[in-house]
């Protein structure tokens, strides 16, 4: 199948269309016309460039491409493989595909599901074809041959040392938050770190303020942890802190995403930072700050963090690598409070809250050798301007449907939606598709109340859409004109 993918190639060196651009439209056509499937191999970038006589880097910025909206799909030494489960055979996939009637949306029944969504508007997902792999390889590779005895062991509940040491004078030089490498817990991931915090803060029946709309996953589990949630409402200045002081005065915790709210992008503001910490000094009240993307602002210097402002030592930071780096690592961190830190050791000595050695020293290394800074200063510019292309072509194609948030931080739009067209619904179809886009009214309280999925009700009906991956303009045109037939 290598072989006959590399026949299906035919190029005219004389037309003004770029080759890269011609290579990209033949396997598309290809595949659409079911002359490739889902699950074929396709030549690598070296084999095919050689084939047609290009250079290799024309044959890996069409892959980028394909990759980008999901046609393709890298299985690392194994190759790179067509990734078509829901291309119509014979019918062009940039023609806009209408949903259901209203009526099969309300009951939806079971929709077969891809390996995983396309990674096309998928929120809070980094850019993968600019991750360099090459370093990270050569990394892994050095770390793996240099394994000790000592390095099988059992190692220091906390985390791997240095790259506590790391973590440490990275958040005093970019975020502001001075801290010492024993205040600094590895966690696996955000969720984990959640987690480990339930069983360190006696958080079952305990009022915990939440935003809302706010992070659904962290919702569920929490909910799951027997906490009791206070849903404190977001406005233009973030979380609402006199609302949550009327609610719940008392509550033990309270959970923030300051830097850039999820899912709403705004920042919280000064006035609100210092009302929160002030309750939360005055109240015994922890306040958990996730960090999650704040390092990704254009326009002006990154925000300082919450915690940096923390004159009471009632902050509990928290960060990951999900974003900055990739998620399957599910590595992220926590920096407590100097008073927090005995009874956190204890419980981390119990429950083993670090992922497994290997990775921790990768990444340490990746931050002491300077690539981490290197990456994160590519990225602000590279997102900066995907979000700039991704926002043009959205409001070319749905200008008359959706509002886009003016923020310009994260890695995700919240897309307010103006006509008559519930988010649900919407969502329900587009990712039938392929995609991974979400309701922005399912990441409320009112998501909890019962409602018909095809009515517009809900107080916050949108859209959360990732520009991350979105490598070029034809490709968000692509991926937009899909998703405008849902709104027809």
């Amino acid at each position: 199948m290598v072989e006959k993918s590399a026949t299906l190639i035919t190029l005219n060196k004389a037309a003004a269309e770029p080759i890269h651009l011609q290579i990209y439209t033949r396997f598309k056509e290809a595949i659409e016309g079911g002359l490739l499937n889902d699950g074929n191999r396709v030549p690598s970038t070296r084999v095919l460039a050689s084939a047609l006589n290009v250079a290799r880097g024309t044959v890996e910025s069409a892959y980028s491409m394909l990759l980008g909206e999901g046609i393709f799909v890298s299985k690392g030494q194994a190759g790179t493989f067509v990734h078509a489960p829901f291309r119509p055979v014979g019918k062009s996939v940039s023609a806009p595909v209408r949903p259901p009637k209203a009526s099969s949306l309300s009951h939806p029944g079971p929709v077969p599901v891809a390996s995983g969504p396309s990674h096309v508007f998928l929120p809070g997902s980094p850019a993968y074809d600019a991750f360099p792999r090459k370093i990270w390889s050569r990394l892994a590779s050095r770390r793996l041959r240099s394994l000790s005895a000592h390095d099988f062991s059992y190692r220091d509940p906390l985390g791997y040392l240095p790259l506590r040491q790391s973590i440490a004078t990275y958040l005093r030089l970019s975020r502001g938050v001075v801290c010492e490498p024993q205040q600094v817990f590895i966690t696996v991931g955000y969720q984990g770190a959640l987690d480990f915090l339930s069983r360190c803060l006696s958080l079952r029946g305990a009022d915990v303020w939440m935003e809302d709309p706010g992070y659904i996953l962290a919702t569920r589990m929490l909910e799951d942890l027997g906490a009791h949630l206070v849903r404190v409402p977001v406005d233009h200045e973030g979380m609402v802190v006199s609302e949550g002081i009327r609610m719940s005065p008392h509550a033990s915790l309270a959970i923030v995403t300051p830097s850039h709210q999820s899912p709403l992008a705004m920042a919280l503001s000064w006035s609100r930072r210092m009302q929160l910490l002030d309750w939360a000094g005055s109240a015994g009240a922890w306040v958990i700050e996730d960090d999650y993307d704040g390092e990704f602002r254009y326009s002006g210097y990154p925000l300082p963090s919450l915690k940096s402002l923390d004159q009471y030592d009632r902050v509990i930071y928290a960060g990951t690598f999900s974003k900055t780096l990739f998620p399957a690592l599910r590595l992220g961190y926590l920096v407590m409070p100097q008073s927090l830190v005995d009874i956190c050791t204890e419980k981390a000595k119990l429950y083993q809250l670090g992922s497994s050695i290997g990775p921790q020293m990768v990444v340490n290394d990746f931050i002491a050798e300077g690539h981490f800074s290197r990456h994160l200063k590519k990225m602000r510019s590279l997102y900066a301007e995907r979000r700039e292309m991704t926002r043009k072509v959205l409001m070319d194609v749905l200008g008359d449907h959706i509002e886009i948030n003016a923020h310009k931080n994260g890695m995700h739009f919240a897309a307010k939606i103006i006509s008559q067209h519930a988010d649900k619904n919407i969502v329900s179809g587009f990712n039938q598709l392929g995609y991974g886009i979400h309701a922005l009214s399912s990441w409320t309280a009112h998501a909890r109340q019962p409602a018909h999925p095809s009515r517009a009700d809900s107080p916050h009906n949108g859209l959360i859409i990732g520009f991350t991956n979105i490598a070029n303009a034809r490709t968000a045109e692509h991926a937009a004109r899909q998703l405008q037939g849902f709104f027809t």
